[in-house]
């Protein structure tokens, strides 16, 4: 048993602050699709596929809570509040329970160690004095509420004494009550008796006035039971079963009793149920889909499939939500001048389009706004974009479509063969044939690839287009430098030269690339100009650019550990910071390095990290703060790092946090210095106690001496320069 602290009396950082503190973590996940809704101590908490986020009902807050807080896993199967304990327990699908409680995350292993085959997944939970209850997929759990010890395993009460599927309990008087696949079971839970053992469990049938089949739910609003059975109907039982002519043909997905008022939610909508039985189905514009409904006072909040957490008073619907993407789907990220884009489309690797409903989103001051099909605009498969300031509007690259131009006063177009002057071209005769599958922005203008076009290179300028052949059709990612252009294809790297339009095809064949495979996925410029690309063998190096265009040119391998660099490994993602440092995603996790790459600096997998994944998407470098964001199938999460682009003046320096109290644990970052500045911290009388070198623009410290003694309470002076002492800024730093 694990336990953490749980910071919820403090809003959470990762929402209002635009830096986080050097080597932290925070999650983007969207909360958008709620789950699960439970109330208590004055909050609402709703559950997404990214975690826990907490509506304070007194001050209107908003909290978040996730794996960097201590839960240990995302994927929450249940929530129950224990008012006794003041404690809300959290069921995931593995079958593993957390607990808050005090302000303190405790972890309950359940699924390590168990004997049960198959899916364990918490479906629900009650209480009932000093026992929780827990129904699974394979039976239920009993359990102390206080010492959360395993009192009762039930999982031999199905068919042939085999496991069975409980969805929901109820108790009423003495006994337990459960909704299974395999119909409604009950025992006494009052007298002391081995739930375990079949024996003790009545299973009702037909005899009793019920159907043999599965029922989704059972509850126990006024010490009369109520049960339903998708397309058989409701039950109610108050001694002996009766069958209710409400919903008969309804797919139940969930019940609840909140008030005294049962809510249902099923596959057409959202349900309640009055005293007799009687339903109302309770509409609303804003409900999409709903997942899980609770009622407090004349308010419904409802968990729903797009809007996340939903407050509906009347006629009257408000969207509760963290801020976050709209979805976790994540195929590309774009660093532009407005922020860091994530682009939800994709396609397959054969470049065709996914289908993906078309959304991107836009994280920028501490904040993310989206952008998503609607009513007002109709888009699929967004995979990359720019940001033009100058002009006021975004380009945003569809995989199938053309290209999307959205412009800050909300008016659009999408451009693609039909349009008057546009190059793009359709390569299937289709409505979805203008597939262009990355964009990319420098001072000649837009470049945009078209896949498999004739003309598969375009420059979008002033407004005016131009097309360039290549020597291959299908490429699909680009970067460049001032005089060349670096495209990935299927087989390897197509470089193109501004000057001439000429193009020349680099492979894993000696004297033509000497790539370590020509299976390629990542390309990256660094700040020497080397070209690094990212293959499904490892990486190789482009050292001299000028020299691609003719003659024999081969790759080099950087040497890492007395062997080439992540050899074997599919390498992902690569990108540059400010400290000319190499982040390498893959398939396994994140490696950072340094500049050469012949040191390892940092690694991070779903082990030791706060990762949710190890399938590394995507890496782009915020190059202000050096935070590093990181796309994976479960969503976008950052690290920050001490590396910053840097000028060859100080600007805008920052101490980053200032001043440390006693209980700060971490590193002191200081950006906006003069690139690779010379950094000395001195105490007081003038005495030199730390001295480094800036990577990039940002220096960082640990508050420690050179004995690794914690530093005083104090001011301490920050003396940076470059090399030549012509640029110099003097700081102060507070130690509490």
């Amino acid at each position: 048993m694990r336990r953490f602290l749980a910071l919820f009396e403090l809003l959470s950082s990762s929402l209002i602050a635009q830096d986080i503190p050097i080597g932290t973590w925070r999650t983007h996940f969207s909360y958008n699709q709620v789950r699960h809704v439970e109330v208590g101590a004055s909050r609402i908490y709703a559950a997404s596929s990214s975690g826990l986020f907490i509506y304070g009902l007194d001050d209107n807050s908003i909290r978040t809570v996730t794996n960097l807080d201590g839960l240990q896993e995302l994927d929450i199967s249940a929530l129950y509040y224990n008012n006794v304990q003041s404690a809300l327990f959290i069921g995931y699908e593995s079958g593993n329970l957390d607990v808050i409680r005090d302000n303190e995350i405790i972890n309950i292993d359940l699924a390590t160690d168990s004997q049960v085959l198959g899916s364990k997944s918490i479906n629900n939970i009650i209480s009932e004095g000093i026992f929780t209850y827990l129904f699974t997929d394979f039976g239920l759990l009993k359990i102390n509420s206080e010492t959360f010890v395993v009192s009762e395993t039930v999982r031999e009460i199905g068919t042939d004494n085999g496991p069975v599927v409980v969805n929901q309990g109820a108790i009423r008087n003495d006994s337990l009550f459960l909704a299974t696949d395999e119909g409604i079971y009950a025992t006494n839970i009052v007298a002391n008796i081995n739930l375990a053992d079949p024996s003790t469990w009545k299973r009702f049938d037909e005899s009793d006035g019920l159907i043999s089949g599965a029922f989704q739910f059972i509850v126990n609003p006024q010490n009369e039971l109520v049960a339903g059975s998708s397309g058989m109907g409701i039950y109610s039982y108050n001694g002996t079963w009766s069958t209710e002519s409400t919903l008969v043909d309804e797919d139940f997905l969930k019940a609840r009793v909140t008030d005294s008022r049962i809510f249902l939610v099923t596959s057409s909508g959202l349900f309640q149920l009055d005293v007799d039985l009687n339903s109302t189905e309770i509409l609303n514009e804003m409900i999409t889909i709903p997942l899980d409904v609770l009622s407090l006072g004349s308010n419904i909040y409802i968990g729903d499939q797009m809007n996340g957490l939903l407050r509906v008073d009347g006629g009257e619907a408000e969207s509760i939500l963290p801020s976050g993407p709209i979805s976790n789907l994540v195929f590309n990220l774009s660093l532009q001048s407005n922020g860091v884009y994530g682009f939800a489309g994709g396609f397959n690797s054969g470049i065709f389009p996914q289908g993906r409903e078309g959304a991107f989103y836009v994280f920028n001051e501490g904040q993310w706004s989206s952008i998503s099909s609607g009513q007002n605009i109709s888009f699929e498969d967004a995979v990359d974009g720019v940001y033009q300031s100058a002009l006021n509007r975004t380009l945003v690259a569809l995989a199938g479509e053309g290209l999307l131009v959205i412009n800050d006063d909300d008016t659009f177009e999408i451009i693609d063969e039909t349009t008057v002057g546009s190059t793009l071209l359709n390569v299937d005769s289709t409505d979805k044939g203008v597939i262009l599958p990355a964009i990319y922005e420098d001072p000649d203008g837009v470049w945009v690839l078209n896949y498999n076009a004739v003309t598969p290179l375009h420059l979008f300028s002033s407004g005016t287009w131009s097309a360039f052949p290549l020597v291959s059709s299908r490429v699909y990612q680009i970067v460049g430098d001032s005089r060349q252009l670096y495209m990935l294809s299927p087989n390897g790297v197509v470089v193109f030269e501004k000057s001439t339009g000429n193009s020349r095809l680099l492979t894993d064949e000696p004297g033509v690339g000497g790539l370590a495979s020509d299976n390629v996925n990542a390309i990256a410029v660094d700040r020497e100009g080397l070209v690094w690309v990212g293959t499904d063998e490892g990486v190789s190096v482009f050292s001299n650019p000028l020299a691609l265009m003719e003659g024999d040119v081969d790759a080099i391998e950087p040497i890492f550990e007395n062997r080439p660099l992540l050899r074997d490994e599919n390498i992902t993602a690569i990108a540059v910071d400010g400290g000319d440092r190499k982040w390498i995603g893959t398939n396994s996790g994140i490696w950072l390095f340094d500049a050469q790459a012949d040191r390892q600096i940092l690694n991070f997998t779903v082990d030791n990290s706060p990762l949710t994944s190890n399938e590394i998407l995507d890496i782009v470098i915020d190059p202000k703060s050096g935070e590093v964001f990181f796309a994976t199938p479960s969503g976008i999460i950052s690290y920050r790092e001490g590396a910053t682009r840097a000028t060859n003046i100080h600007q805008n320096v920052k101490v980053f946090p200032n001043p440390i109290t006693a209980d700060f644990v971490g590193t002191i970052g200081i950006s906006g210095l003069v690139e690779d500045a010379q950094i000395k911290i001195t105490d007081a009388s003038g005495k030199l106690i730390w001295q480094t070198r800036a990577a990039g623009g940002t220096a960082t410290w640990n508050a420690r001496d050179y004995n690794g003694n914690r530093a005083a309470t104090g001011v301490y002076f920050i003396f940076s320069s470059d090399d030549a002492g012509d640029e110099t800024f003097v700081g102060k730093i507070a130690v509490i």
